[in-house]
């Protein structure tokens, strides 16, 4: 049982590691790009913040959440293909990270 224990909480400390990672990527990537609308960065950051690094709530919760947030951006009609194409990445990013993490916790 400690063994599993251990297991979840390395496992825990990666993903927490990958969704570091992915937020500053995210962020360099479309809230530092000023070809992006202002409303869209904020957007992305606001839902960075509230959701996908607020420790508080599971894990599932703050990726899909943060997943919702990214989807609205996309349909803006003013956001750059480019930005566009990289918030697609990050939303594969993302459900790439609850995977993991599903097949890890079992």
């Amino acid at each position: 049982m400690r063994a599993h224990q251990a297991l979840i909480l390395g496992v825990l400390f990666m993903v927490e590691e990958m969704i570091s990672d992915l937020s500053q990527d995210i962020r360099v990537s479309i809230a530092e790009d000023s070809s992006v609308p202002r409303n869209v960065r904020s957007n992305v950051v606001t839902g960075l913040e509230t959701y996908l690094m607020n420790e508080k709530d599971d894990l599932d919760l703050r990726i899909y959440s943060t997943i919702s947030v990214l989807e609205e951006q996309i349909n803006d009609t003013n956001i750059p293909q480019h930005a566009r194409t990289r918030l697609f990445e990050f939303i594969r990013d993302l459900e790439g990270i609850v995977r993991k993490w599903d097949n890890k916790a079992k």
